[in-house]
């Protein structure tokens, strides 16, 4: 095991561990129901967070080497979904913490940071140069409304529309991000075409046979059933409460359950998603020329 300083503090320290595969993404995209799959198979271990590191602490000179994986007979698995968001640290790490939460910010972190794919996937390949790179993709639209309802609690009291969102530091590496083929030629390119897996995360509920057929091969592992239950899903009227009622976050946990359990009924609208169909239509109308180019390489990849 070698040590590596955590990315959000210097004085503490994680291990790289030798990967087979590596599962970089997307964040908000089914990551932690897979995480619970691939923990709970019994030819697989697994780590978690330890690949945004090797992405914010090192110039890619001076990468570490990853050593010995736990069991020799077993699959390892690396999964750091916040991966394919590529933003590989240049600068001062702590102005990126510190900003990218803030509208408006990005003059501010621009030149701390590079949202470059290609970086991002050769540092990794620097370290665990044999892997194999798994990407879970989600519907543009659906994958940022999820996005920003995780950012709520995060943006200032007085800024929490989603444009204030797209503004953000975050939300530019995000909306980025989504252009999926640029990720995609990337790990390509830097890993070859034979070591990376597209798959969609609606493919879990529409087609779970072929998702679980395809993901297991590809890894090398025996088939197994997915979990039943969803993991980790951001409340929709949770996020809606905190971007009207900013002030419910400065109360003790147990007020604020039982406010918005008795809040959010009363507020109007409540069974629609929180980003409006003009926005949804916006981004589905950028990123359909990616997705076309995305189809391409999936194409390519299972051909």
């Amino acid at each position: 095991m070698i040590p590596v300083p955590m990315p959000d503090n210097q004085d503490a320290w994680i291990t790289i561990t030798k990967a087979d595969v590596l599962h970089i993404g997307y964040p908000k995209a089914a990551s932690t129901y897979l995480g619970l799959f691939l923990n709970a198979h019994p030819q697989v271990t697994t780590d978690h967070n330890c690949l945004i590191p090797l992405l914010r602490a090192h110039p890619l000179a001076h990468m570490p080497r990853a050593t010995a994986k736990p069991s020799a007979n077993k699959i390892h698995v690396s999964r750091d979904e916040n991966v394919a968001e590529s933003v590989c640290v240049v600068g001062d790490l702590n102005n990126w913490q510190r900003y990218k939460y803030i509208p408006d910010a990005w003059p501010r972190v621009k030149n701390d940071i590079s949202l470059d794919p290609t970086e991002a996937a050769l540092r990794l390949q620097k370290v665990h140069s044999g892997a194999k790179i798994v990407l879970l993709i989600r519907e543009q639209a659906d994958w940022i409304e999820s996005a920003y309802k995780y950012a709520m609690s995060r943006l200032p009291a007085r800024r929490r529309s989603f444009s204030d969102f797209c503004t953000t530091p975050v939300g530019i590496a995000l909306l980025k991000a989504g252009h999926f083929h640029e990720t995609i030629n990337a790990y390509i390119t830097v890993f070859g075409g034979d070591r990376v897996l597209v798959l969609r995360s609606e493919d879990i509920v529409t087609a779970p046979e072929r998702f679980t057929c395809e993901l297991c091969a590809f890894i090398g592992i025996s088939e197994s059933p997915l979990p039943q239950s969803r993991a980790n899903e951001t409340h929709t009227q949770i996020a809606r409460i905190q971007r009207l009622f900013p002030s419910i976050e400065r109360l003790p946990s147990n007020v604020k359950s039982a406010l918005k359990s008795s809040v959010g009924p009363l507020i109007p609208g409540r069974r629609k998603p929180i980003l409006s169909s003009h926005d949804a239509a916006i981004l589905r109308s950028i990123y359909a020329p990616s997705n076309r180019r995305t189809e391409q390489l999936i194409d390519q990849l299972e051909s």
